[in-house]
């Protein structure tokens, strides 16, 4: 999962030269007239299905009937609100024994970064790259402490892919080192497991840093974890907005009633089934392939000296918007992607995935070094 946010970029070589750049998700959010479940009713495109949901942000489906009229009804007391919020984050997230709601992710990451400086008296931090988190390569931060010995404050995380062997070594790292354990789970928590990759795998960690999937997609982040180093926490700043209060609590309401991750989870092996067939079918499979958790799965070009597999995704993303699949190299359902929009999706992968192979077989995806040796 080495391009978790793969995104169409903008060609203008070969078959593409002359086109308009590429749609991306980012900018067709920006100017969508409307959105509601699966559904994103652009300016130039129509009604496209949305497989990207706000990547992983969008839990339920866009404009939640529930979510909404929470938000209409208002939540009362701000106080009260909030507190409940904070209750529904505490009875789902393991380690969440305290909870501020912050306005963005990097908001909440900043202040738990700041929490762990204090507590540890350290200035570094220690990142995990997908790469190394998928990969579960515990040397990486065995090397990374030993290199700065007394030096690192915490090992952040962001578990979408690690195994329970990974993130026990991580636990066990920090805890001989002296570093804070914090988890990035604005993609996992409530997709993944309710409880997120902590309550998943059994591991709990100090800090854990919450996504707008918190709000199915309203703008709001959450900083949750053991007291002692939220008690090191700066203090929030301004509050965050009512509306996202009142989402948060019916969201998770619905995220504990329905078992949100399990629903999730059987659609998404669905689509990963489906999709990789096709790519077999086609012939395709021989440069892409279909990776990942089945809540959060990537269509990803295999590492190969004789394709540009970037131009390959790019190509395959661009030919699925235009035939209204808004995928952009992902499938993140939501509970709003029902049987209908799978069926969109797999009728686009029929009409694009034998015209990519066309296309790969006549060289337009050759490597971009060899192209331009064999222009000279």
């Amino acid at each position: 999962m080495a391009r978790a946010n793969a995104q169409v970029a903008g060609r203008t070589d070969g078959a593409d030269r002359g086109r308009r750049p590429a749609p991306t998700y980012a900018g067709i959010l920006k100017t969508a007239r409307s959105v509601g479940g699966a559904i994103i009713r652009t300016a130039d495109h129509g009604d496209c299905v949305d497989l990207c949901n706000a990547e992983g942000g969008v839990l339920l489906g866009w404009a939640d009937p529930r979510v909404e009229a929470a938000v209409a009804a208002g939540g009362g007391h701000e106080g009260r609100a909030e507190a409940e919020a904070a209750e529904r984050v505490g009875a789902l997230i393991p380690s969440a024994e305290a909870v501020g709601f912050r306005a963005s992710v990097g908001a909440a990451m900043a202040d738990a970064l700041q929490a762990a400086k204090i507590v540890t008296g350290r200035d570094g931090a220690f990142f995990c790259d997908d790469e190394t988190t998928a990969g579960g390569d515990t040397d990486a931060i065995e090397s990374a402490f030993d290199r700065h010995s007394g030096r690192i404050a915490a090992l952040v995380v962001r578990p979408m892919e690690a195994t329970r062997g990974f993130l026990t070594a991580a636990r066990r790292s920090t805890a001989r080192e002296g570093a804070l354990l914090i988890l990035d789970e604005s993609r996992t928590a409530f997709r993944l497991h309710a409880g997120g990759a902590q309550a998943l795998h059994g591991v709990t960690p100090d800090i854990t840093v919450l996504g707008a999937s918190l709000a199915n997609g309203r703008p709001i982040a959450a900083i949750a974890g053991r007291v002692e180093p939220m008690r090191a926490v700066p203090g929030a700043g301004r509050r965050v907005a009512g509306p996202a209060i009142a989402a948060v609590c019916a969201t998770l309401s619905r995220v504990e009633r329905d078992d949100v991750p399990d629903a999730l989870r059987l659609r998404g092996a669905e689509i990963e089934a489906e999709v990789d067939a096709r790519l077999r079918q086609s012939g395709a499979d021989v440069w892409l392939g279909v990776y990942g958790d089945p809540t959060w799965s990537l269509i990803s070009a295999h590492a190969d000296d004789g394709i540009d597999g970037e131009a390959l995704e790019a190509a395959l993303a661009t030919d699925l918007a235009a035939r209204g699949v808004l995928s952009f190299g992902a499938h993140v359902p939501s509970l709003a992607t029902n049987d209908q929009v799978v069926a969109r999706l797999l009728d686009a992968y029929d009409a694009a995935l034998p015209r990519l192979v066309d296309r790969a077989h006549r060289g337009e995806f050759a490597p971009r070094l060899r192209r331009s040796a064999l222009a000279q």
